[in-house]
């Protein structure tokens, strides 16, 4: 049994306004029950955030699965909060598009927060338990006149694996008031949707950025203790304050200075969501709980869950947000028909891997050195990190999720403060209040991290121990806390080999770890992409495959 999942746009423009504005297309496909290939669409067409439709990505997935269009048995695809995917679903043109491609497939749409929580409870090392899926919108309930009533903000349910059991229990906002309220925000999922300059929420399609990461970043040079910040809280997205990232990002329409309104901001999502989450443990949530939807790309609320003691264990996958909702329907679909889902050791690592003659094809015009032992490629690429050098990794599959989790990487010493600065000046250009992340060796995290959290997709932060601030200087972000990946052997095994020749030259398991793009890029997807983007940028050696590259 052939799968296909797909997201984005159909008969219209999803990169456009808002009503009908749709992000992270993508595709993904498994073949009898075993996973081939996850891509996002913005990986293909270089449009951060692409909303299309994923003509790219379906290709790149049936390639990677050598099969053709017709040999797709079924097709699930995540419903969108938008009028027009009603209006086509409705009137049929979204079934008869995919039926003129997948001539022999069976199509179905699948709800919103439905794949939300199968991308998280299909991944999770959990048998049963319960799921809460929050986000800005899920599916659009219409009436027959395809006229909106209501969208999900948050749903939860209980899955039980052995059982072949999921139950999903949407709760409808109504305009953008959660049915439950929120006391200190009373649209938690909402908190981030601050307007742009394009009055655009959640993205800054200007610059192709995610704006709540930003926020979630300025938060921690600003201050809420000096405020009432509980009467900050909005019932709709009209009382929010304008937030505007221009060149000074310094300028709000309150009377409140920027990095000061991004902590409030902060603080009451944070306050907001372990209100809810400890309202619904009470009677709903079990102790062993799935999290996903884009609320949860946040995470410090995330930590807040995790160290909240309401839980025996939470699991929020390395793709909370849209663009796991196509790998989420595929696995609903499965699921569905009651077939064993197989995916890797590491479910961050869904792309394809590139062959050495597709690499090598890439280098071959460039000034390389080939090497036979990997080890000794880590051994000389570590030396040349503890000398100061920025390098591009670029190897195995590449990571789902806009997150790079050691595959699609730019590494840099960590024990220099101004290392944060020449990395964002030569390499991001971005603000300097954006923090860099980390990556260690999984068995020194307790010597190096006060939290002492298995990370291995960079869900939650960690606090830096005081006697190796200065030893971790470049990643330390203003409140001393670090978005620090662990990794390990079966997890990631190249760069952990890294990561242990770089140890045993500088005595430190820890990397500088950003993602392989420029600002407003999608991460490099292709031995092309990356040795464009090594060109292009400021790197100083790109390491792809078993070659390092040199300018």
């Amino acid at each position: 049994m052939n799968i296909l999942g797909l997201y984005g746009a159909f008969y219209w423009d999803a990169n456009s306004v808002p009503h009908i504005w749709v992000h992270d297309s993508g595709a993904t496909l498994f073949l009898n029950g075993e996973h081939v290939c996850s891509i996002s669409e913005e990986r293909l067409t270089k449009l951060k955030y692409e909303g299309n439709y994923p003509a790219r990505s379906v290709s790149y997935c049936l390639e990677a699965g050598n099969i053709l269009p017709k040999d797709i048995d079924y097709v699930y695809v995540p419903s969108m909060c938008v009028e027009p995917f009603s209006e086509q679903f409705y009137n049929g043109l979204i079934y008869q598009k995919l039926k003129d491609t997948f001539i022999n497939a069976e199509i179905e749409i699948v709800g919103h927060h439905k794949c939300h929580a199968s991308s998280a409870v299909f991944t999770s090392p959990f048998n049963q338990g319960t799921f809460l899926t929050m986000d800005g919108a899920g599916s659009l309930f219409v009436d027959y006149d395809t006229k909106p009533l209501f969208s999900e903000v948050f749903s939860l349910g209980y899955f039980d694996r052995t059982k072949n059991i999921l139950r999903c229990f949407s709760t409808p906002g109504v305009g953008d008031t959660l049915a439950i309220t929120i006391h200190y925000w009373n649209a938690a999922h909402r908190t981030y949707n601050v307007k742009t300059d394009q009055n655009i929420d959640v993205y800054d399609t200007k610059h192709r950025e995610a704006v709540c990461g930003k926020i979630m970043g300025l938060s921690a040079y600003g201050s809420w203790e000096n405020y009432d910040w509980k009467r900050y809280k909005v019932l709709n997205k009209d009382t929010i304050p304008t937030l505007l990232f221009d060149e000074s990002y310094d300028y709000t329409e309150w009377d409140i200075p920027a990095d000061d309104m991004a902590a409030i901001a902060q603080k009451n999502a944070e306050e907001g969501v372990l209100e809810l989450v400890t309202e619904l443990r009470k009677e709903y949530l079990d102790e062993y709980t799935c999290f996903a939807g884009g609320l949860f790309m946040n995470i410090l609320a995330n930590t807040r869950i995790k160290n909240s003691g309401l839980f025996k264990d939470i699991y929020i996958p390395p793709f909370p947000s849209d663009c796991g909702l196509h790998f989420g329907a595929a696995c609903y679909g499965l699921f569905r028909h009651n077939e064993t889902i197989t995916l890797p050791d590491n479910v961050a690592l869904l792309g394809r891997e590139y062959s050495e003659e597709e690499i090598f094809e890439e280098v071959k015009d460039l000034k390389y050195q080939k090497y036979d032992d990997f080890t000794q490629l880590c051994r000389d690429t570590s030396q040349l990190l503890y000398d100061n050098k920025i390098i591009g990794w670029f190897q195995g599959r590449s990571e789902h999720g806009p997150r790079a989790l050691g595959s699609r990487s730019i590494l840099m010493n960590p024990a220099k403060r101004e290392h944060k600065d020449i990395i964002n000046e030569r390499i991001k250009h971005r603000e300097y209040w954006r923090p860099f992340a980390g990556i260690i060796l999984d068995d020194y995290l307790e010597e190096y991290f006060e939290d002492n959290i298995e990370n291995p997709y960079m869900i939650y932060f960690q606090t830096v121990r005081p006697e190796k601030k200065q030893e971790l200087a470049a990643i330390i972000h203003e409140d001393d806390t670090c978005r620090i990946q662990t990794v390990n052997d079966k997890m990631n095994d190249k760069v952990s080999c890294l990561l242990r020749e770089y140890h045993s030259i500088s005595g430190t398991p820890v990397l500088l770890n950003t993602s392989f793009n420029d600002n407003g890029q999608p991460i490099v997807e292709t031995p092309r992409d990356a040795v464009e983007a090594f060109l292009n940028l400021d790197l100083e050696y790109l390491v792809i495959g078993n070659y390092l590259i040199s300018k």
